[in-house]
């Protein structure tokens, strides 16, 4: 069953209910604002979307991230021989497009049936971000669990597209996520300079990035991760603590596993809790970060009659 809730005039909440599962997604940023087990909420996040509007641009809670997430080096790349600047959002770089950032628009309902609904945005030029952009975004949940988002992404001009979901998780619904556990099919992973900016693929073997077995997120350097995964042959992830387990599956090459170091609210989070840091912890699906700066690194361009698409899925398990 799905059901739309008018908040007010520019809001809405799009609620899907498949036997004991539940997602809550509103039209601002099309955030997934909840997804649930008989009601056991694994998403962090506020009660009223009203509460994320003075942080759509710091912590992106439950955006859709694009047209480009992650970080660009020094706001700038060349494309075709033309350089394009972008905004220095993040220091020197540009992170999550900046003012372009689709989480900050407000999505249009284009069509719901009994386990989904359909989003979609014009976003118009901006940011240094060439071409308008017309998105969309397609929720649907199954009755074991499952919820899957489908992105196009389509523009009138070549563009770099990078697009994800920017959701934090905490299995426990509360408190430091840092003692869930992570399994990540990587054999590598991305090495970052002191601004996150990417320098070198690297082996996970041997190093605290090796989570091909399972292993407690704060075992090792205190839990703080901000870093890329690069899949093998399967592009698969699993979160997990002693009752829940999340999975993660996509066709994307990457995934950026950011543990919430920096996370703060002086708003309280749902059911009044605090959010902290390592409250939740984001995975976002993805190509490699700043990947116009590296011809070497996989990646994917919108352009007149060329959309893109991409498909990440969630599956919450109780055990």
């Amino acid at each position: 069953m799905t059901e739309v809730i008018k908040l007010d005039d520019k809001v809405s909440e799009i609620i899907i209910s498949k036997g004991d599962y539940k997602a809550g997604i509103y039209t601002l940023g099309a955030i997934l604002h909840s997804f649930s087990y008989k009601d056991h909420d694994v998403v962090v996040g506020y009660d009223n979307y009203e509460d994320y509007l003075d942080i759509l641009t710091t912590t992106y809670f439950g955006e859709v991230v694009g047209p480009f997430a992650n970080r660009i080096n020094n706001a700038s790349f060349i494309m075709d021989g033309k350089q394009y600047s972008l905004e220095k959002n993040d220091g020197e770089n540009n992170l999550h497009s900046g003012s372009k950032n689709f989480g900050m628009k407000y999505w249009k309902i284009e069509e719901t049936d009994e386990d989904s609904v359909r989003l979609s945005l014009e976003s118009r030029e901006a940011g240094g971000f060439p071409g308008n952009h017309h998105a969309e975004i397609t929720y649907s949940l199954t009755d074991d669990g499952k919820l899957t988002l489908h992105y196009v992404i389509s523009s009138e001009d070549k563009c770099p597209v990078n697009v994800t979901n920017h959701a934090y998780f905490n299995l426990d619904g509360k408190g430091d996520a840092r003692n869930h556990s992570l399994t990540i099919a990587a054999p590598e992973y991305l090495d970052v300079d002191q601004h996150l900016i990417p320098v070198a693929v690297r082996k996970v073997a041997g190093t605290p990035f090796d989570f091909t077995e399972k292993h407690v997120i704060g075992d090792r350097q205190e839990g703080k991760y901000d870093h890329c995964f690069i899949f093998g042959k399967k592009h698969t992830l699993t979160l997990e603590n002693d009752e829940y387990a999340l999975d993660l599956e996509t066709d994307l090459p990457a995934v950026q596993v950011y543990t919430g170091e920096f996370l703060s609210s002086s708003k309280p989070g749902k059911k009044g809790e605090k959010i902290e840091a390592f409250s939740g912890i984001a995975l976002e699906s993805e190509f490699f970060p700043d990947f116009p700066n590296h011809p070497e690194y996989p990646g994917a361009y919108t352009d007149s009659g060329k959309a893109f698409e991409t498909e990440t899925s969630f599956r919450l398990r109780r055990k």
